[in-house]
């Protein structure tokens, strides 16, 4: 059959590039292997340009897809479940990469560009590193061919046409021509997830995805060094891609969180979610991976546990590719992605890199060379090595209480480990359960920072390490102190050593930059990105720790609303709110967000009030997901007041007629439902029924439903709506009870359960105010938590800089 208005050329053409980057890369890897075993450069040739061709390949793919999202072509079935005619253009990057198939595209983007990099650069190392390269191209070229040989689904393509999606293929729809032009639906796509309408989600997820495919580079080098049996050459050119890898997954993850505290409303910036902890683990192993790599250069021991925590980081990013895309944290995440069938797929991709890499590491184990001696306590690198150790105990506790859904699947009678039933019970309040094991951790490695730089390679003087640091301890428990008071931390022993350590690890770093580094930027990148650190620990405890609730409310609202958390605005009138007095102002509809203005007013000597600002929380209204509240916060230096709306009655949809509270119950003879502290009972139904002579068909159908209501002192009203097909057209006698307040309408019958469906509806009083439901808190010293997050970005671009001028 010929379909009516498919534009099927684009697709053919995203699928070809495709096929191309998936040869290309396969085609690259066993080209580069065949040079590595003859030395011939005829082979080398042949990798480099099927190579170059998958980076084309690659680019063809990415830009085919902007055109399909961009001309709105909605029988794709990517383009129609993640855009939409009325998506604004600024959008269409969030969409792009909303579904897995378009992430797995930009992963595969960033992997093409920095291997077209190492390709270049890497030197003797290229034909080892690009075979790794190649390879893991070739696997995430997989994941978007969607081909079925022989019945198995491989990859899951973003060029399928909605007809050819395996749920949609023979129904009805799909064996008309021009369906396109016939059915609406197909004329606007479903639209964009509301809570990624966001401009953070236009550069956050393209920076975490750069972000986990520089993990790559520093794992190519160390697979390279393996390969080859040179274990020391590989640090040297690794060492920059690791503090890159770390800055670039650090900032990706640090705009998750300021995406999570300008859009979402669970108040914060970090739930321990187990997608946010997936992105997390692998920064922290890198961190200590770059650390040990320093170590290596500096010292030349310590190679063996850098090769390990190298190769770990690259290998935790398709561990958390596993765990966010296979479906199995569908039940304890609402970030991870749905299952396209891809589970087992994306295992083979894990478990493929797994055997490899710990393969090779335990295979050459004995031929890495060993410190011959032990370093000393008071030597830096002796410090480094610990801290890398705690960092990678810390990221087993996030990564082990974020499998338990992975462990729970493997025991019992039908996993691998069926002599073991009971399964592990996830933790019933995640962020008190990660806290309670991050806390100490966070502690230990604020101390290191705080003392580290202090120390000596190989050995440090007792007498002039205590010199050189005493002043820092001094005034770090002086200001420890005043913010301790400030704040009252003087009850909680754990958060105050935290807050002292924090605050130890910002003024030893820059007096060490200030004071022995004579303010030099060649040695300030370290000092500059621990100061940002220890900063983003101070503000995370003070914002969270000290976050103060000041919504509240004497009403009760719901099980869902606690009143001690939600405060109940009604329009007009003045609530107070902490400090402050807030009056809702009313609601406006702009673009399908419902924006509640409300004003906060402080109280003057006299008692008047002066206005302080006005925020605007929203409510998105979708189709897919209903009302999403985003909030709106007033920033101050020390303090951030965030607000947003957990409940409207604009919500409540109200009739024409002044009712709303619309319930919907079913009744056959004889049932008894409740009904605002009434009894509502069927008694019978009545069928009046007329016929057509001459066709035979029914002509007149009315149906009457004998009920009787019953309120709480016995008393017993008879209704009767009615129900009426008068040929094609569809009619209700509806049934209002004035005193009550109710009205009834006699709404559908069920024919599969051969009940009728009635629907009720409450008055509406005329002196009942619009109202809202709103919760505020108090973030103080949040904006040390943000300075941090540039600050170590900052010095962390300052010390890969600096390293790379030094090895020019």
């Amino acid at each position: 059959m010929e379909y009516v208005g498919e534009h099927l050329l684009p697709g053919q053409l995203g699928r070809l590039f495709v096929s191309l980057a998936f040869v290309g890369a396969v085609v690259a890897a066993i080209a580069y292997y065949f040079f590595i075993q003859n030395k011939q450069n005829s082979f080398k040739k042949l990798a480099r340009v099927s190579f170059l061709v998958h980076v084309g390949s690659v680019f063809g793919i990415v830009l085919t897809l902007f055109y399909l999202l961009l001309s709105h072509y909605f029988e794709y079935d990517y383009v129609w479940k993640h855009s939409s005619m009325e998506l604004p253009f600024k959008y269409v990057f969030s969409a792009f990469w909303e579904g897995q198939e378009g992430s797995f595209i930009l992963w595969l983007f960033w992997h093409a560009v920095l291997g077209t990099i190492l390709m270049f650069t890497a030197k003797k190392w290229e034909a080892p590193a690009m075979i790794v390269f190649a390879l893991v191209q070739a696997f995430l070229a997989s994941m978007i061919l969607g081909i079925y040989p022989f019945g198995l689904k491989i990859g899951s393509s973003p060029f399928v046409l909605m007809r050819n999606v395996p749920e949609n293929i023979g129904l009805p729809w799909t064996e008309v021509s021009d369906y396109l032009l016939r059915f609406p639906g197909f004329m606007d796509g479903t639209g964009l997830n509301p809570l990624l309408q966001n401009y953070w989600m236009t550069i956050h997820p393209p920076t975490l995805f750069l972000g986990f495919a520089s993990t790559l580079v520093p794992f190519a080098f160390a697979m390279a060094a393996l390969f080859n049996k040179e274990y020391k050459g590989w640090v040297k050119p690794a060492i920059p891609w690791a503090y890159f890898s770390v800055l670039i997954l650090g900032v990706g993850i640090l705009m998750g969180g300021a995406w999570a505290y300008e859009a979402l409303s669970f108040g914060g910036f970090w739930a321990w979610d187990p997608v946010e902890n997936s992105s997390l683990v692998p920064w922290i192993v890198m961190v200590g991976a770059a650390h040990l790599l320093l170590i290596v250069k500096n010292r030349k021991t310590g190679l063996t546990s850098a090769f390990f925590m190298t190769l770990l980081s690259f290998l935790l990013i398709l561990y958390s590719t596993f765990l966010t895309r296979s479906g199995v944290l569908g039940d304890s995440s609402v970030h991870a992605f749905v299952d396209l069938g891809l589970s087992g797929q994306l295992l083979i991709y894990l478990l493929f890199f797994i055997v490899i890499a710990f393969g090779m590491f335990f295979y050459r184990y004995k031929g890495i060379p060993k410190s011959k001696k032990d370093d000393e306590l008071s030597s830096r690198e002796f410090w480094m090595f610990i801290g890398s150790l705690v960092l990678l105990i810390a990221a087993f506790q996030i990564i082990f209480s974020t499998s338990i859904p992975v462990i729970n699947q493997l025991i019992g009678p039908e996993g691998l480990v069926p002599m073991m039933s009971d399964k592990m019970a996830p933790p019933l309040d995640a962020i008190d359960h990660y806290n309670s094991f991050q806390v100490p951790f966070s502690i230990v490695i604020a101390l290191l920072i705080a003392f580290g730089q202090f120390l000596n390679y190989r050995h440090t003087s007792a007498k002039k390490f205590w010199k050189n640091i005493s002043l820092s301890i001094l005034v770090g428990a002086g200001i420890t102190a005043l913010f301790a008071t400030a704040y009252d931390f003087w009850q909680e022993p754990l958060y105050l050593i935290l807050l002292f350590t924090g605050i130890f690890a910002t003024v030893s770093n820059i007096d060490y930059w200030l004071r022995i580094g004579r303010g030099n930027m060649s040695i300030g990148g370290a000092s500059i990105a621990h100061v940002g650190f220890a900063m983003i620990l101070i503000g995370s405890l003070i914002s969270n720790a000290k976050k103060e609730v000041i919504s509240e409310t004497n009403v009760f609202l719901s099980e869902d609303l606690p009143s001690n958390e939600n405060a109940l605005l009604e329009l007009a009138d003045t609530v107070k709110l902490g400090q402050y007095m807030a009056i809702w102002n009313g609601m406006r509809d702009e673009d399908n967000k419902q924006f509640y203005d409300v004003t906060y007013y402080d109280t003057q000597a006299d008692g008047s009030l002066k206005e302080t600002f006005a925020l605007e929380p929203f409510l998105q209204m979708s189709d897919q997901m209903g009302p999403t509240p985003n909030p709106s916060t007033k920033h101050y230096w020390n303090k951030d007041i965030y607000t947003h709306v957990t409940y409207s009655s604009y919500l409540e949809p109200r009739t024409d007629d002044g009712y709303s509270g619309e319930v919907e119950a079913e009744f056959n003879r004889g049932d008894t439902v409740i009904y605002e502290q009434h009894f509502i009972v069927m008694d019978s139904l009545q069928v009046n029924a007329a016929m057509n002579e001459e066709t035979g068909e029914m002509a007149f159908l009315k149906l009457t439903a004998k009920m009787r209501i019953i309120n709480v002192l016995g008393e017993t009203y008879e209704v009767a709506p009615e129900y009426i097909l008068d040929g094609n057209m569809l009619s209700h006698e509806d049934v209002y009870m004035e005193q009550q307040g109710f009205k009834i309408r006699f709404s559908d019958v069920n024919t599969e359960n051969n009940k009728i469906k009635i629907t009720l509806w409450t008055k509406v009083p005329e002196d009942e105010k619009p109202f809202i439901v709103m919760k505020a808190i108090v973030f103080p010293l949040i904006n040390l938590l943000w300075a941090g997050c540039i600050l170590m970005a900052f010095g962390t671009g300052i010390a890969i800089w600096q390293r790379v001028k030094r090895e020019k």
